[in-house]
């Protein structure tokens, strides 16, 4: 045997070890990878179903893109990418609808929630904001955000028209926010006096906020629609997550996040028409995870907290932590 075929078969046997461990390496990587556009309110939620799903589906991995719910039509249009579409209002996903970015969407059936509007005010609520009506107060700071770019922003008006002091409130406007975090982030920083934000964004900021629910008349609720676009690159992965988030088990993680599942009877704007019976539960727990993550001395259980139990936890838990 001469030294050259050695040299051949010793570079044959080095590049199949190389393919093999090259082969290997990759075994243990995301095979298939779904876009998600979602408004920014959804992430804790989305991410807690993140996981939930991936555990059941190791080869996937998902990508979301959270902004403002009114950015996405301009970026969809744009890059005709992505797989799924939660925007933070049902407008934007007709909206999408209507320019054949959407298909087979239901409204009775693809609705993964509710988002539920409760007032906000900063911690130990100083300009004493107790009621929808406060909000024409002269003097007081109000934070609104913007309807063209975030969802809050068109139930802002909906809300103060339907009380009949949109006028008054617009004069004490200091604030309008391109997204739903940036409300939060001033009333947390006392920058206004009061705000109008969703359930499950207030909920983020427990020890920071007060939460006052809103008056039955004046309870207006979001359905939070859930699509496969018509470009979906993995569509038949994204009919799976689209079935989990719409499941028992979907519906369950998006309450824990203060998402409403059953805001009973509402007019064609959105608004209760029960009295507040089927969310008094919501309203109720809400406000008493607020209390309790402020006063260290309530225990933290089933009992104190109901289905927001994680939540208060979590926050508990982060404060402790920053306290080291």
């Amino acid at each position: 045997m001469t030294t050259s075929s050695i040299g051949l078969r010793q570079r044959a046997a080095f590049f199949v070890i190389v393919t093999f461990v090259t082969a290997c390496i990759g075994c243990g990587e995301k095979e298939k990878t779904m876009l998600f556009h979602a408004g920014v309110g959804q992430r804790s939620s989305l991410l807690d179903v993140e996981k939930a799903f991936v555990e059941r589906h190791p080869d996937v991995s998902i990508n979301f893109s959270f902004k403002g719910s009114g950015y996405f039509i301009a970026d969809i249009a744009r890059s005709k990418e992505g797989d799924l579409f939660l925007p933070g209002e049902e407008f934007y996903l007709l909206q999408a609808v209507e320019r054949g970015y959407i298909e087979d969407y239901d409204p009775e059936r693809d609705i993964a929630a509710h988002f539920m509007v409760v007032i906000a005010t900063p911690k130990g609520n100083p300009a004493n904001i107790t009621k929808i009506e406060d909000f024409a107060r002269p003097g007081a700071r109000v934070g609104l955000g913007n309807p063209k770019a975030c969802a809050i922003g068109i139930w802002d008006e909906k809300i103060f028209k339907r009380a009949g002091i949109w006028e008054e409130v617009k004069k004490n406007q200091a604030q309008s926010a391109k997204c739903i975090a940036e409300v939060l982030n001033t009333v947390q920083h006392k920058v206004v006096d009061a705000t109008l934000l969703w359930s499950s964004t207030a909920v983020l900021a427990l020890n920071d906020i007060e939460i006052i629910p809103l008056e039955p008349k004046y309870r207006g609720f979001v359905r939070l629609p859930v699509a496969i676009t018509t470009f979906a690159k993995h569509s038949d992965l994204a009919q799976q997550l689209k079935d989990f988030i719409l499941s028992d088990e979907g519906a369950a993680i998006f309450r824990s996040h203060a998402y409403v599942t059953d805001p009973g009877p509402l007019d064609e704007d959105g608004f209760c028409t029960d009295g507040g019976k089927a969310t008094e539960d919501d309203c109720k727990w809400l406000v008493e995870a607020a209390k309790i993550v402020k006063d260290k001395s309530i225990p933290v259980n089933e009992k104190t907290c109901g289905h927001l139990l994680g939540e208060v936890l979590r926050q508990r838990q982060t404060e402790r932590a920053g306290s080291l």
